[in-house]
Order: C-alpha cells, then sequence, then structure tokens
C-alpha cells in the first residue's frame, strides 16, 4: 500500500525505496548493464518521478509503489544537485534473450507474456512500454512500473525500432540493395561538387555513391540547421520533374532519404515516425506541378512541438469495427494525436445515426419511377456515409505537400434539375474537396451549408443560374481554390460582376467558360494564380495589373483566347512566376516585362502561336526556364539570353529568325527548327551544337519528296540509272522509320553546307546496306526506328557498319568532274 505522508508537527524522514523484484515472468531474460553512466540504478533515477501524481494544490501526491517491497529506511545523504532529466542510453535498456521469442506483428512488436520487445540495431532487444504522460513507446527496465528509457520510433521499411531524434542512430549505411533502381545514368566523372557535396549538373542536382551517380532532391521538411536531407529519385518518377529541384511528396515517386555524415559520407537517413506507426501511402502525383502554401494549413512561425501522442489502428477500429487497417491509416495521417482523434472519433460516432437518417430520407424521399434516379441517390448516400467516417478510396484523398488531409466527394446533379440536392444538418469535415457536375435549379445553399469548411470547389458542365450559385459560393469562408469547366456564367445585368466577393480566393481557374459580362478581379487581393483558358476574352480581366493583387500574383495563364488583342500589364507583378498568352492575338510583349518591378522571378513565358513581332526582353530574369516564342513573327533572338538563361528551354522554331548571334551560345534545350537560316556560320555552329548535344537544335522545313532526286547532285548522266536501280532496291529493304530520317537529312544544315559530303555519305551506306547480311541489316534498322534526329541515325549506321567491317570508309561512289587539261 502507498507510504502515508507524515502527518503535521511529525518529523520528516526521507527515504530511499530499493525494490527487489524477483519476477518469474523475467526469468528467461537477461538485463545487460543495469547500472546507468551517471553512476544512478534504474529503479531510484529521477525518472521514476513519473510515477508521482501530484494535483495543483497538493503538499504531496500518493507514491505508487511496487507490490511487496523490501523498504530500506535510512537518512538520506546530501547529494548535489541533480539535473531535471537524466539522459539514459538506449544500450543500458538492451537485453538478451535466452529463449526464442515470437515473430514481429505488423505493429513491430515481439509479444511475450503480455509483454512487448522490439528489435534495435545491431541484432539486440529492447522491452518497452507506453509512457503514461506521452502516449510514446518507451525503453523500460523489467523491473520498472513506468518506463524511463529513450522514446522509441520505427522505421516502417526494415522493421528497426530507434530512439527518437537521436541523429547518430537515424543514419544508415547506404548498401547496394538499398540503391537499386536509383541510379540516373549520366557520366558525371571529373564534375566538381559543392560545399554541401551536390552535383550541378543540366539544371538537376547529382551525388555521387560507390563512383555513381544518383538524381536528388533536397527535402525541405526533413532538413535541418545543423544538417540537410536529400531525397534520392528515379528519374522517370514524376517527384523527379519539379524545377526547382525540390522534393513534393504530392508529385508521388519511390525515394530514399540521405544525408552526409560527421565524415563527409552519404548515408540513409530515417526522417521520422511516429512510435509504432507505419509509413503512409504514397500521394498520387499532382499534374499541376504546383506548390501551394495556402494549403498547407501551417502553423505559426516559429519551432512546434512534436506530436508524441501516437493514434492506433486499435483506437479506430473501436468505434468504426468495418474500418479496415488503410482507413485506420488514413485516419491516423491526419489525427495523429491520440488526444484530438479521440474526441474526433466520438463527435463521428455520436453524430453518424442522425447523418444516416437524413440521408435515408433523402434517398427514400424521390418516388418517381426513374431508375436512374434513383441508383443516383443510393450511390451519393453509400458515398457521404464512407466518407464521413474516413473510409475514403485513393482515387479520393486529398494531399496538401505529401499530406493526407482529406477527401475529395463528387456530386452528380443529374439530368433533372427539379430534385432536392443532397444537404444534411451533419457537417462532412472528412471533405475538404467539392466537385460539382450538372445544372440544378434548385439552391445548393444546403450542400454549401453541410460543406461549408472546404478549401477547394470545383464546377462542370453548369448552365444554369450563374448569380445564383455565385452567390452561395461566396458564403463559403475556407474556400481558397475554385475551379470551373465548361460552364456558362451569365449576368442578368451588366452592373453585377462574378467573382469580386470572393475577396479570400487564392486560386480562380475557368476552362471553357462563356462568361458575361467581361469579369473583373478587383478586390480580390489575396489572389495567387489565375486562370482563363479558352474562355472567349476580348480584354485581360479587369484590375488584374493594379495593386495590390499584382504584386501577389505568381500564375497569370489566359492561353488561348484567339481575341485577345493587348496584353495584360505586369508592371507591378514582381512575384509572377508562370505567364501564359499562347494563342492570342498580341502583337507585343506585355507593358513593363523589362522593368525592374516587373516578373523579374518569372520561370515560365509562354507567347507562342500569336501575332507577337516585337521580340521580347529577357535581361535580368536570373530565374527563367523556360520561354515558348514558336511560330511567332519575331526575327531575332531575344535580348538577355545567356547560358543560364533561359536555364532548360528555348523555343523559337518557326519564326522569322535567319541568323544567330555570335554571342549565343547554342545548347541543349534550343530549338530552331523551320526557322529560315541561311547563314553559312550559323548553320556550321548548329552541325557543331548537334554533335554536342546529340540532338537537332534546327531543321529546315519540310520539303516536297523529290526521292532520290535530292541525292543526284553531280551524279554523271551515264550514272543516273545504275543510280535510281540501287534506290529503288534501297526502298524495297528499308523501312519506313530509315526512309523517313533518310529524306529528313535534307532538312539538316549538313544538306545546306556540306550537301556533296553529305551526298557521298548516302550513297555509300546505301550501297553497304544493300550487300550487307541479313542480321546486319536488322541491326542498322533498329538504329533508324530508335534515332529521333538523322543527323545522328546517320553518324549511327556508319559507326555500326565500321564495327562489323572496319576496313569500310564512305568513299564516293562516282567521280567528281575533273578539270580539264591544259595542252
Amino acid at each position: 500500500m502507498p507510504v502515508k505522508p507524515p502527518r503535521g508537527g511529525s518529523t520528516h524522514v526521507d527515504t530511499d525505496v530499493h525494490t527487489f523484484t524477483k519476477r518469474s515472468s523475467d526469468k528467461d531474460f537477461i538485463p545487460a548493464d543495469m547500472p546507468v553512466r551517471d553512476g544512478t540504478v534504474p529503479w531510484a533515477g529521477l525518472d521514476d518521478l513519473k510515477s508521482r501524481s501530484t494535483k495543483p494544490g497538493d503538499d504531496a501526491g500518493p507514491v505508487a509503489i511496487l507490490p511487496a517491497p523490501v523498504l530500506e529506511v535510512r537518512p538520506a545523504p546530501h547529494l548535489a544537485a541533480s539535473p531535471a532529466v537524466i539522459n539514459r542510453s538506449l544500450e543500458t535498456y538492451r537485453i538478451t534473450s535466452a529463449i526464442e521469442l515470437p515473430d514481429a506483428d505488423s505493429e513491430g512488436f515481439r509479444m511475450y507474456k503480455n509483454r512487448c520487445y522490439v528489435d534495435v540495431p545491431d541484432s539486440g532487444l529492447v522491452l518497452v512500454a507506453v509512457d503514461p504522460d506521452t502516449g510514446w513507446y518507451r525503453a523500460r527496465h523489467s523491473s520498472e512500473l513506468f518506463p524511463s528509457g529513450p522514446w522509441m520510433l520505427r522505421d516502417s521499411e526494415s522493421g528497426i525500432w530507434h530512439p527518437h531524434s537521436d541523429f547518430s542512430t537515424r543514419t544508415n549505411p547506404l548498401t547496394a540493395k538499398s540503391l537499386d533502381g536509383f541510379h540516373a545514368g549520366p557520366d558525371l566523372s571529373g564534375a566538381q561538387s559543392g560545399s554541401d557535396g551536390v552535383i550541378r549538373h543540366e539544371g538537376r542536382l547529382y551525388v555521387v555513391i560507390h563512383e555513381q551517380a544518383y538524381q536528388v532532391m533536397q527535402d525541405l521538411d526533413a532538413s535541418r540547421p545543423e544538417y540537410r536531407v536529400w531525397r534520392l529519385v528515379k528519374p522517370n518518377d514524376p517527384v523527379a520533374a519539379d524545377s526547382a529541384n525540390i522534393y513534393r511528396a504530392s508529385l508521388g515517386g519511390e525515394t530514399l532519404a540521405i544525408t552526409r555524415s560527421e565524415q563527409n559520407t552519404w548515408v540513409s537517413m530515417l526522417t521520422g515516425l511516429r512510435g509504432g506507426m507505419d509509413g503512409g501511402a504514397q500521394a498520387p502525383a499532382n499534374p499541376f506541378n504546383f506548390h501551394r502554401p495556402w494549403l498547407t494549413g501551417a502553423g505559426p512561425s516559429g519551432a512546434q512541438p512534436p506530436v508524441l501522442v501516437a493514434t492506433t489502428r486499435a483506437q479506430v477500429k473501436r468505434y468504426f469495427a468495418d474500418a479496415t487497417d488503410q482507413h485506420a491509416d488514413d485516419f491516423i495521417a491526419r489525427y495523429g494525436e491520440a488526444g484530438v482523434a479521440e474526441v474526433e472519433l466520438k463527435r463521428l460516432q455520436l453524430e453518424f445515426p442522425r447523418l444516416d437518417r437524413e440521408i435515408t430520407a433523402w434517398e427514400t424521399g424521390y418516388k418517381g419511377k426513374d431508375n436512374a434516379e434513383r441508383r443516383r441517390r443510393l450511390a451519393i448516400g453509400a458515398n457521404m456515409r464512407r466518407l464521413f467516417k474516413w473510409q475514403g478510396e485513393h482515387s479520393e484523398k486529398v494531399y496538401r505537400d505529401g499530406q493526407l488531409v482529406g477527401f475529395k466527394l463528387e456530386l452528380d446533379q443529374g439530368s433533372r434539375g427539379n430534385l432536392a440536392p443532397p444537404g444534411f444538418s451533419v457537417p462532412l469535415r472528412a471533405v475538404v474537396s467539392l466537385v460539382l457536375e450538372g445544372s440544378p435549379s434548385r439552391s445548393l445553399g444546403n450542400v454549401f451549408s453541410m460543406l461549408s469548411h472546404i478549401e477547394t470547389l470545383e464546377v462542370r458542365r453548369f448552365k444554369g443560374k450563374s448569380h445564383e450559385l455565385l452567390s452561395e459560393i461566396g458564403k463559403l469562408p475556407a474556400l481558397k481554390v475554385l475551379t470551373m469547366q465548361e460552364a456558362t456564367l451569365w449576368l442578368p445585368s451588366v452592373t453585377l460582376e462574378h467573382f469580386t466577393q470572393l475577396t479570400r480566393l487564392r486560386e480562380l481557374s475557368l476552362t471553357h467558360c462563356s462568361i458575361w459580362p467581361p469579369f473583373s478581379v478587383r478586390g480580390m487581393t489575396e489572389l495567387r494564380v489565375l486562370r482563363a483558358r479558352s474562355c472567349g476574352l476580348r480584354r485581360p480581366p479587369d484590375g488584374v495589373g493594379e495593386l495590390p493583387a499584382a504584386s501577389r500574383l505568381e500564375v497569370l495563364d489566359l492561353f488561348h483566347n484567339p481575341d485577345l488583342t493587348d496584353a495584360p500589364d505586369v508592371t507591378h507583378m514582381s512575384a509572377l512566376r508562370e505567364l501564359n498568352l499562347a494563342h492570342s492575338y498580341i502583337s507585343s510583349p506585355p507593358p513593363g516585362l523589362d522593368l525592374p518591378s516587373g516578373p523579374t522571378r518569372l520561370e515560365k513565358l509562354d507567347l507562342s502561336q500569336s501575332r507577337l513581332a516585337v521580340t521580347p526582353s529577357l535581361r535580368g530574369m536570373t530565374a527563367l526556364l523556360e520561354v515558348d516564342l514558336n511560330r511567332t513573327r519575331i526575327k531575332s533572338f531575344p535580348d538577355g539570353v545567356t547560358s543560364d538563361i533561359p536555364r532548360t528551354r528555348l523555343d523559337l522554331a518557326h519564326t522569322g529568325i535567319s541568323a544567330i548571334p555570335e554571342n549565343i551560345e547554342l545548347r541543349k534545350g534550343f530549338d530552331l527548327t523551320g526557322s529560315p537560316i541561311a547563314d553559312p556560320a550559323s548553320l556550321r555552329r548548329l552541325i557543331a551544337a548537334r554533335r554536342q548535344t546529340g540532338s537537332d537544335l534546327w531543321l529546315g522545313r519540310i520539303e516536297a519528296d523529290l526521292g532520290i532526286h535530292h541525292w543526284m547532285h553531280h551524279v554523271p548522266q551515264a550514272r543516273h540509272a545504275e543510280k535510281s536501280a540501287l534506290w529503288d532496291a534501297f526502298v524495297l529493304e528499308a523501312n519506313s522509320a530509315m526512309m523517313k530520317q533518310i529524306r529528313n537529312l535534307v532538312r539538316t544544315p549538313e544538306f545546306q553546307v556540306e550537301r556533296l559530303l553529305l551526298q557521298r555519305r548516302v550513297w555509300s551506306f546505301i550501297e553497304r546496306f544493300q550487300n550487307a547480311s541479313y542480321g546486319e541489316q536488322r541491326s542498322l534498322l533498329r538504329i533508324a526506328t530508335d534515332e529521333a534526329s538523322p543527323g545522328k541515325m546517320l553518324d549511327r549506321l556508319e559507326e555500326e557498319i565500321r564495327r562489323s567491317d572496319p576496313t569500310w570508309q564512305n568513299q564516293p561512289p562516282h567521280h567528281a568532274p575533273g578539270r580539264p587539261r591544259l595542252e
């Protein structure tokens, strides 16, 4: 029984309580290194103060004593003040087992006689228990009532448990197995890495491990001031496509976290999971590749305390027995703290019966004979019941920067607009995104009341009373993203406005919408993304270039508005990252594009397929990645193009450019196809650039197929019949891919400045192809099929022939005309 505190007036006696328990359940386990490094014994350490419970106002609380302790009462010696927390090594709690323990379950526990043992690094075992104050698992000694060791985290991939926040134990050597599949391929021998150990190459980041190059993205969330975390990625996965080389889990793809050790070697890094939890599923790919900080739900700035109480699957299934493990994991991903999860689970359990009754009443409220309408209602009702209990499907999940935040609900309003929409009194808090399709004639007020907390709304094929719809949308207090597709947005009066009441909106995307009167964005000061694609705009949205909204806009996309004659003023759009005015009727660049106050942080500029006749300036746009000016009327290179601007792509195809300035460094990513380049110096530079980059920066316009006649220049008349027969035989043997590429050789710069040499090479190849064996011909045909560049194809074909016949040379098949002899 507990030791009672002394009564008032009695002598105060200090005691040391030593517990010497001999439990049969412990006889099979031998504690290792029982004394702690600080000299104390584990059953008398200060961490055992967890066993005391003191309420505010009490002088002393009850002291919990293990059953039948042996008490030794003596005066307490005077000890120096001890620190409030004693740091105990995991080695102190490591044990060796004299018997064979059961295999670890799905949560990573080896259960034996109602005790939990977990695997730790170096093939060790540790006894763990839940800390009553935090809800996390902590290492414990068999003699402890409450655990006093380090908090433990489980790596879901290996199943090994590690001490929380211990950098050294969260890293592991990189093995060939762990690196399998991540090899990126480029040869970076001789490349110099930066101070962070990362190599910058053609706009991508790489690290070299075991003399192999691997592509990496920086993990900003896992990085700390004392170390950086990078993610190995597979080049073909969506996660590897981010232009800023930032790891965004929402893009999807397999990754491996790595960091630099104290010895400056690359090691794998455990980025941290809650105790006992399995890693969540990968987020689906984000088709827009757009970071949305306004949807992350980030709290105040500054370091946040870690979540210490972990929700478990069993906790979720106690409330909803029909939940699968995946359903429970989804709920845990959103409500990972056990206390918060318990409150939410109780709310769901209490409110579900009322929601079920209301849904049933709506399902059965239809008395008509339309079976399709009846099935539609049953499907909507079933979806709402599922999502209310966090039992969504993979395609319904909504992620914000890799974190599951809820689900998307799709409501098909059906073809009968006079029917009541599904609006109920119980909010569906698990739904954070709503998709409405159809044209209901009834008000959607009840639907929006049930989902007043949603952050994103998508409306498809709406042709009803748009003024009422927009009025109801304006009442959604948390709405940040509005998308409308194939909607008719006609207002009853020219004095009315469509969206200006949505002052908190961050994204507005309109696609194939019919809008009248012309819409305005005045007053929408929080707007970051504005898209109006294929909406028949004749002028930019009113107020789009005005302060303060203009200074916050990051994306302005007015793609495919053929009647748009005036470009928007971007003078004050200093935060703009993407500007798209393609397929419009503009003839001049946007005003302010080249001003210091303008979009100097622009990353993507697309003015393609317009009537643009004035070449825009790119000077000072150091963040520029892509520029697309193809099929415009410009006749000169943009000013400001350097070896880094733009970084990845410059499309000048089918423009009026006829020469390349000498100060322009031709590099991979440039495209001048179809431009009327005739300057010999420029053409020779294009030949050198193709050989250096392996791709064609320029091909001439497609000419009429003249067949053999392209290759009969200066061929003596006496040999025309021989050449024609050889050509006809070649056409029968070659496949369509090879013939197409042979014809495309006419478009190469070599044909313009080295025609006779190219002609000699072509005839020499055709002769060798006709004399080759069947197997050799198959190899040559495969090269022609795989290679996109006609010039490079011919190089590869000649290289393949020399590999099988080192004596072969592409000699001219006819003699050049001789000089007349002087007598």
